[in-house]
């Protein structure tokens, strides 16, 4: 798993400064993972991936990008709550995910559920409507003000072998029943509006079992990052962000 990243926006914003080849900024090591791999496909290796560590630090990098005029620099983050919410203005220069995260592109494009046994089908759907309905729960929460609590593992919220949310992270987290316009805007576009990490540690779950013939000791989210990028069919959401990313470098480049 990638361990933290130490940059501050200041070392950033002199690395920019000092750089003579186009860059890509991303929030943090999980998007560089995706970003590395997706950059190699398309074939735009000369442009320098650089990890901000956070979509805060990226968006204080971003609104001193009149220190770094020198190369061309694109700026990709996730929408996360500002899906729901909307993109503050200021940025609109910042290319976006189409859904909560990076993570969720990837995993909309791959269509790996597919991977899953028909006799899964049931439950792992089931599953998804009880991390929904604390989805729903918790865009409400941001959107009165509050700050839920969402760097959580699914097995925190439904343990395995279960199906429903359990009682006690209820109880600790004061949920209630959320409204159900909104559980429903969630669960019919969950690929997209769910926190895309829970999407694949849910799917590491059903296909670490002894039947998908995956080997359980290096199965994790990070190998099905992996394995999505490199399924057949067309990325056409990861392709959009890049084909944004090779427009604003064209447009901004200014030097040989």
């Amino acid at each position: 798993m990638p361990t933290p990243n130490p940059m501050t926006v200041e070392h950033l914003v002199g690395v920019l400064r000092r750089s003579r080849k186009p860059s890509i900024v991303v929030e943090g090591d999980d998007d560089v993972i995706i970003y590395r791999e997706l950059a190699k496909r398309i074939g735009i290796l000369e442009v320098a991936l650089r990890s901000s560590g956070g979509r805060e630090k990226l968006l204080q990098v971003y609104k001193r990008r009149g220190e770094f005029t020198q190369a061309p620099v694109a700026f990709i983050a996730d929408q996360d709550m500002w899906l729901f919410s909307g993109i503050e203005p200021s940025y609109e220069d910042v290319i976006w995910t189409n859904g909560y995260s990076i993570e969720n592109d990837l995993y909309s494009d791959a269509d790996l559920e597919r991977l899953l046994d028909e006799n899964d089908t049931a439950e792992h759907q089931q599953i998804l409507d009880s991390i929904s309905t604390w989805f729903a729960f918790a865009v409400e929460e941001y959107l009165a003000g509050n700050a839920p609590n969402l760097d959580l593992h699914c097995d925190e919220m439904v343990p395995p072998g279960e199906t429903e949310l359990d009682t006690g992270f209820c109880i600790r987290r004061r949920f209630r029943v959320p409204n159900r316009d909104r559980v429903q805007q969630i669960r019919s576009a969950y690929q997209l509006l769910l926190r895309g990490k829970q999407l694949f540690q849910l799917l590491v779950r059903f296909l670490s079992k002894p039947t998908h013939g995956f080997e359980k000791a290096s199965l994790n989210e990070y190998a099905l990052y992996n394995l999505a990028l490199r399924m057949p069919e067309a990325h056409p959401l990861l392709d959009r962000l890049i084909e944004q990313v090779k427009e604003k470098i064209a447009a901004r480049t200014t030097i040989p």
